[in-house]
């Protein structure tokens, strides 16, 4: 299309007008045009259009020019779907607009050279700029724009870490406030009951659909690390394993493949006698024309949706290396249960982008100290070598039983059947049963609200729950919705990866030597009984508040 402007524009604006089932007259045609021409929609691209054209003029070059003829026509494209009555094409031309005009802005921004933090950089910024980068970033933090603070060597002073299904905050706990890590994290999740937990226990999450979310985001460029717990119910025993199936797993698997395509890191192979195969000089083919909405398309003919979450392990860190970001490592959590050939489908393309170096471990909580089982697969790729801080205790923790975690006398029997449905053939109750106190207890599902004390019928309380899971007493769960959202916060602390397995985890990554003591400092204070000031004995419930001074909300 050529280029429109001036008489040209309203030249064919006008036959445009007038092609139509009922001619418009002269004055009804620029009634439109003048209409048209203040809609905010085609100001937006307009003014677009006339930076980058003074961009191309100051610093000619093919590329300035190109980029200033694709905003005029944009402008020219807007102007007639304003005319024509099509807003949301017009709102489209906009928003691409403006992503254009925060894009140079914020190129501009970056040639300068300050050794300013990003939040000091923001500050200094003019009200209209600091809006503008605010709406580029969303919904990501604005700050996130700028590259992070570093040391001597290149190292980032606070690492950025995103956290994907990142649930009421059990992961980020374990970061933040058992190994005190400076380390800059934002998290994901769907769930509001969840998101408004791990908000109100002082961390930033952003609510969101992870899929509906962009990884190849701006924001993106200077993260470090990303880890993934994706939802396990698709693969744990006590549910229906669908995603088992082999076609669940075939299809993960060309997910995978896709994934590398679109990403430009699936290898090309030559074969001997045959000519060789077009390839990039880094031994990829080039990035195909896939979106990665049209990647995780296969997905939809999942039985259980939630089996094709474990997909984004690979979508996630490859797209954001594709657009030029820098994560060093990826950690995934996950049902120990997890079929092995999804895993090695996960772990081969992460290793054919670079991250060399992965490992895996099936860890139970128990071991770290929990007062209740709860068995995950965890695994992790780094693009170095493997971290020199090893994830197994020296010793053992010491055993935490369901008793002393609630504060029960010992001989005490868990009834675990609570408010199952009934079984209409034996007129029982649907799984559960019953299990001594005085041992750490199974692993935490959404029908533990319903555990009572087989003799005398005590119900346990979301305080109790929030402990076993390893959260201490005074966690600020909260539920979005009506009721008292009971079930929702059982939910929630069922879903969490377990605080102490997470610290030995990014103990591990993070290279931290002393996570075993901060963990064992940990656990000793959030279930070892203490004599109050009467002498009577009870549990230490509000230890380790959270500290909102470590962490914002992000309230996008």
């Amino acid at each position: 299309m050529l280029t429109k402007t001036g008489t040209t524009e309203r030249a064919e604006l006008t036959a445009l007008l007038a092609d139509g089932a009922a001619l418009r007259d002269a004055d009804e045609v620029d009634a439109l045009l003048l209409a048209a021409t203040e809609h905010p929609d085609v100001i937006e691209c307009r003014r677009t259009a006339e930076l980058l054209a003074a961009e191309a003029r100051a610093y000619p070059s093919e590329g300035a020019e190109g980029q200033a003829l694709i905003a005029r026509e944009r402008a020219y494209e807007c102007t007639c779907a304003v005319v024509e009555g099509e807003d949301e094409d017009a709102a489209y031309y906009s928003r691409q607009a403006k992503r254009q005009r925060a894009a140079l802005t914020l190129e501009r921004l970056l040639a300068q050279n300050t050794d300013l933090a990003p939040a000091d950089r923001l500050v200094a910024l003019e009200r209209e700029t600091h809006e503008l980068l605010r709406w580029y970033a969303d919904p990501w933090p604005v700050e996130w724009l700028f590259p992070p603070t570093t040391d001597d060597a290149g190292r980032a002073l606070r690492p950025r870490i995103v956290v994907l299904f990142c649930g009421p905050g059990g992961l980020t706990h374990g970061i933040l406030r058992i190994l005190r890590a400076n380390v800059d994290i934002v998290g994901v999740d769907l769930d509001r009951g969840a998101i408004a937990t791990s908000r109100a226990a002082g961390y930033r999450v952003i609510h969101a659909d992870v899929t509906d979310l962009d990884p190849e985001h701006p924001c993106l460029q200077d993260v470090s690390g990303i880890a993934l717990t994706p939802p396990c119910q698709a693969y744990n025993p006590s549910g229906l394993r669908k995603g088992h199936y082999t076609g669940a797993i075939e299809l993960i698997e060309q997910t995978s493949l896709l994934a590398a395509g679109a990403a430009g890191f699936l290898p090309v192979y030559t074969h001997e006698g045959q000519a060789p195969t077009p390839r990039c000089e880094d031994g990829y083919a080039p990035r195909s024309k896939l979106t990665w909405e049209e990647v995780r398309e296969p997905l939809q003919e999942l039985e259980d949706s939630r089996a094709g979450l474990m997909a984004e392990v690979v979508i996630w860190p490859l797209a954001m290396l594709a657009s030029g970001g820098s994560v060093e490592w990826v950690a995934v959590e996950q049902s120990s249960a997890l079929p092995a050939r999804v895993e090695a489908a996960l772990m081969d393309r992460l290793t054919g982008a670079g991250w060399h170096t992965t490992e895996a471990f099936t860890l139970d909580a128990v071991d770290y100290g929990a007062a209740s089982h709860r068995k995950r697969r965890l695994m992790a790729a780094y693009r170095g070598e493997c971290p020199f801080v090893e994830v197994a205790p020296t010793a053992p923790f010491p055993v935490t039983t369901y008793a002393q975690c609630v504060g029960w006398p010992t001989g005490r029997t868990i009834l675990t059947r609570g408010n199952r449905p009934v079984d209409p053939v034996t007129g029982r109750a649907k799984g559960g049963g019953t299990r001594s106190a005085d041992l750490p207890s199974t692993c935490v599902t959404a029908t533990v609200y319903g555990w009572v004390c087989a003799a005398t019928g005590e119900r346990i309380t979301q305080e109790d729950i929030g402990r076993l899971v390893g959260l201490p007493g005074d966690y600020p769960w909260r539920h979005v919705g009506r009721g008292r959202g009971v079930r929702n916060m059982a939910q929630q602390a069922a879903d969490i990866v377990c605080p102490m397995v997470a610290a030995a985890l990014f103990g591990r990554i993070l290279g931290d030597p002393r996570w075993e003591a901060k963990t064992r400092a940990y656990v000793e204070e959030l279930y070892r009984p203490v004599l109050v000031a009467d002498g009577g004995p009870m549990l230490l419930q509000k230890l380790f508040a959270p500290d909102v001074r470590l962490a914002g909300p992000v309230t996008q």
